[in-house]
């Protein structure tokens, strides 16, 4: 990996292009499968070859073209009229507010989730200044039984939500849902970029009828369409570091390409999330040390492509809160930040990708704290070089009343505590998971929601006819 300025890149110009080249290669031959007719019939009009089996094949000219008509840039906004810029300077950050499992912070073990976590973990998000969208795991609730248990988490999660929103729906019932969720939040008006939707596609290759059809209708809804392509070194993708990037990228421009066959201009968010097939047991490790590679070329790649492009920044494999999760953490969030990423994905995720917590979500706003003090680099200006500073003491001198240190002592100068324990192990130090704690505990306490309550009101009975009708 090369340090260049603040970024980190770990693909040669030469390793990029070759990437590109092999993709293009594939596209054309094998192709993709693309099951859905008004996809496919697009695609032909366009001068791609279809078979009749639903196989896609795009030469360079095409491939091109369509990329060409996805914008480099897009914006969210939220029911308070609120607007975020993705693919700009500033990277946006994003949060998961449950999980199928939640690490309790009294036992320190993995637990399935209550409605109290999806207020509470809510709340933290909005909190979080990095934090832009947040999305929820469509999974119900144990305090809440029957069939309605996922609706009303759903519920008490909007009704504490005024960031962007971010649906992973994992059927046609759920992408409707939130299309008439959105009309609720819009009190009758545009739904456009109101609501981004993940998309994913079957590694290797594959767009299967229902994601092309949610595809479809999030992109005729106006809402931008995020690529959610999760090939499995080893069992859905190539064995090798190298290959199963390859297959991503492939992957991902499926996306893109799919979007701008429906309507060109289309908003798409290029992302990716490679995991490793555990040979010995055949369990998906997704927070491998290897993600790190892949992050970090990943958004090349993407970044090549003129695309907006995001790159998980949270995550580590244990549930634990332990050296090797802030190893894990702090490396996966460095190299995200470093990637040039313009969305960092993932706030409060651990626990292999199923797991989260609120107080993962404050120890990794942390982490881009620290992140972004590094990344900054050295700074010389300002006499911070220090050699009238040297020159005024002399040897054997000292620093406490230098005119350097009265003007940098209550400056940005060096990394602020935080959360950190910065005694060094005195007294008054406390453990990192403690401290996050007690900043999720004063931000929980006495918190009032953004949402207006005409909103409010209108979310309550929405719900109560989407219960009824259940």
């Amino acid at each position: 990996m090369t340090k260049i300025g603040a970024t980190w890149s770990v693909l040669s110009e030469g390793e990029l292009a070759r990437i590109r080249v092999a993709a293009l290669d594939l596209i054309e031959d094998p192709g993709f499968d693309l099951h859905h007719p008004f996809l496919l019939d697009r695609a032909r009009a366009a001068g791609a070859r279809v078979a009749p089996s639903g196989r896609v094949r795009m030469d360079r000219r095409l491939v091109a073209e369509l990329l060409g008509r996805s914008p480099s840039r897009y914006s969210i906004r939220n029911v308070l009229g609120q607007s975020w810029e993705v693919g700009g300077q500033t990277p946006n950050g994003t949060a998961i507010v449950t999980d199928p499992w939640i690490i309790d912070y009294a036992s320190g073990e993995p637990r399935r989730p209550r409605l109290e976590d999806l207020r509470r973990n809510t709340i933290v998000a909005q909190g979080l200044a990095s934090v832009s969208a947040v999305s929820r795991m469509d999974y119900p609730v144990t305090d809440v039984p029957g069939p309605d248990s996922s609706l009303r988490a759903l519920e008490e999660h909007l009704l504490n939500h005024g960031k962007g929103y971010t649906v992973m729906p994992t059927s046609l019932k759920s992408f409707e849902q939130w299309v008439g969720i959105a009309r609720v939040l819009a009190r009758g008006g545009d739904i456009r970029g109101l609501v981004s939707t993940a998309v994913a596609v079957a590694s290797p290759l594959v767009l299967d009828p229902m994601n092309a059809e949610i595809l479809v209708r999030a992109v005729r809804a106006g809402f931008p369409v995020i690529c959610t392509v999760c090939p499995m070194a080893g069992s859905t993708s190539p064995y090798s570091v190298a290959g199963s990037l390859l297959q991503s990228h492939v992957e991902a421009l499926m996306v893109v390409l799919a979007c701008q066959l429906v309507e060109s201009g289309a908003p798409v968010l290029y992302g990716s999330g490679i995991s490793l097939t555990d040979l010995r047991d055949g369990h998906d490790l997704y927070y491998t040390l290897d993600k790190v590679l892949w992050k970090v070329a990943g958004v090349q790649l993407g970044l090549a492509e003129n695309l907006p492009v995001m790159a998980e920044c949270g995550g580590t494999l244990t549930h634990r809160c332990d050296p090797q999760s802030g190893a894990e953490g702090m490396l996966f969030m460095l190299s995200a930040l470093a990637s040039r990423a313009h969305v960092l994905s993932g706030f409060g995720s651990c626990h292999n990708a199923v797991g989260m917590s609120a107080e993962m979500m404050v120890i990794q706003n942390e982490y881009l704290r620290a992140s972004r003090h590094l990344g900054r680099g050295i700074r010389m200006d300002g006499g911070r070089l220090g050699v009238e500073s040297l020159r005024r003491a002399g040897p054997g001198g000292h620093f406490l009343d230098d005119e350097l240190t009265l003007d940098l002592m209550r400056s940005d100068e060096f990394l602020a505590p935080g959360l950190f324990d910065a005694s060094g192990g005195r007294a008054n130090g406390r453990p990192l998971l403690e401290a996050a704690h007690a900043r999720v505990e004063e931000m929980v306490s006495g918190f009032s929601s953004p949402v207006p309550g005409n909103v409010q009101e209108a979310l309550r009975a929405h719900f109560r006819r989407l219960r009824g009708a259940a």
